[in-house]
């Protein structure tokens, strides 16, 4: 009954203010950003459009245009350090980086105008003003290190190094402050669609032992979120190098468990960031890790006594939680073995953003366990709000 009510109080939270609605389709067009980007990442684009004007730059609208802006291309080093590439070749990667571009500036203007706006009219809760301070911090962060990593690679050239990297961590990096902005942006969502208020009265009407049960659950639940972002930042990696042209085969890596060559490079620690079969081992046993503890909870979350504890959105979470989990393994490991094709590289790393929204979702509908702090946070926002 409970978990009933909570969910449509949310839904009728949801109608009458447009705030979480703003919030969530920010944070969809943030994993709409990454998806694109990972396109464009695969497809080595990143250096590809040499000039960025926010105000007003179109694409090249002629084949003139187009074959002008290929030869500007081709006199960094990029193009040398690739297999030939062609004006066909020029073009699609072109349109990857130009979409992935044109989605982040479209991003941070759907975010920072209704801001203004709602700044202006004074319809920011005290609440989630810091949060949203945050997710603007972030998102300079974001585009400072995208920049960055252009910037880098065009260096390269005048310096006349022969490499084909943007940046050392440049693209975990990028990827690292996307994932955290999209994540503020869906905890602050959540935070208007159910206050801490709600948690504060699912506390009162559930048993102590099933508190103290579902509080281990949602620590696990932690856990297991931070192993999850571990398992991205491996796969960005693995991605930045190309990695996942290599080793295609599962569950082992060609011939063996453990590849040869872990340790080749020197100095020693450029294995762990350059070295593919490095790198693609670690990202293997972290998803493999990242499979078993979900299941692991979920396991425990299902045990008769808790389950029918849990609030209705809880139970929801949970199980879309592991079904993302498992489409994550089954695309992972068929983009794999066909070497990475562009459509299911792309399905997977929309399968990250699921896999962190739906866990943040889930940890945030069993706050009502935490042992402490439930009561003064309702208090503080209740008296912030009035």
């Amino acid at each position: 009954m409970s978990g009933t009510l909570s969910t449509v109080a949310m839904k009728e939270s949801i109608k009458k203010d447009p705030l979480p609605w703003w919030l969530f389709g920010c944070a969809g067009m943030v994993a709409t950003t990454l998806t694109v980007g990972a396109a464009a990442s695969l497809t080595r684009s990143g250096a590809s459009m040499l000039y960025w004007k926010p105000h007003g730059f179109l694409p090249p609208g002629n084949e003139i245009e187009w074959r002008n802006e290929f030869e500007t291309y081709k006199e960094f080093c990029q193009h040398h350090q690739r297999k030939p590439m062609n004006l066909d070749d020029f073009k699609r990667n072109f349109k990857w980086e130009y979409a992935h571009r044109l989605l982040g500036q479209g991003t941070a203007l759907a975010f920072t105008g209704p801001l203004a706006y709602f700044f202006v009219k004074d319809k920011l809760p005290v609440s989630i003003q810091a949060h949203l301070a945050g997710v603007l911090a972030l998102g300079a962060a974001q585009m400072y290190v995208g920049r960055k990593m252009v910037r880098s690679n065009l260096e390269e050239h005048h310096r006349h190094e022969a490499t084909d990297k943007i940046a050392t961590f440049g693209l975990p990096a990028h990827a690292a402050f996307s994932m955290a902005n999209m994540s503020l942006l869906l905890w602050t969502g959540f935070h208007l669609v159910s206050p801490s208020s709600r948690a504060v009265k699912l506390r009162e009407i559930t048993s102590s032992t099933a508190l103290k049960e579902i509080g281990e659950i949602r620590k696990y639940f932690q856990a297991v979120t931070a192993l999850l972002i571990g398992t991205i930042v491996a796969g960005t990696e693995l991605a930045e190098i190309d990695g996942g042209k290599e080793y295609n085969t599962f569950p082992k890596m060609g011939k063996h468990w453990i590849p040869d060559g872990l340790f080749d490079q020197r100095p020693l620690l450029r294995n762990f960031y350059d070295n593919v079969a490095q790198v693609q081992l670690h990202h293997r046993l972290l998803a493999v890790g990242s499979l078993a503890a979900y299941t692991a909870v979920f396991l425990k979350a299902r045990k008769p006594n808790v389950w029918q504890a849990l609030p209705k959105e809880s139970k929801t979470a949970m199980n879309v939680t592991m079904a993302a989990v498992g489409g994550q393994i089954v695309f992972g490991v068929t983009m794999l073995v066909n070497a990475v094709p562009m459509t299911l590289a792309m399905v997977h790393s929309s399968g990250a953003a699921l896999i962190l929204s739906s866990s943040l979702w889930t940890l945030y509908t069993l706050r009502f366990a935490r042992t402490a702090g439930i009561a003064g946070a309702a208090a503080k926002t209740a008296a912030k709000n009035m």
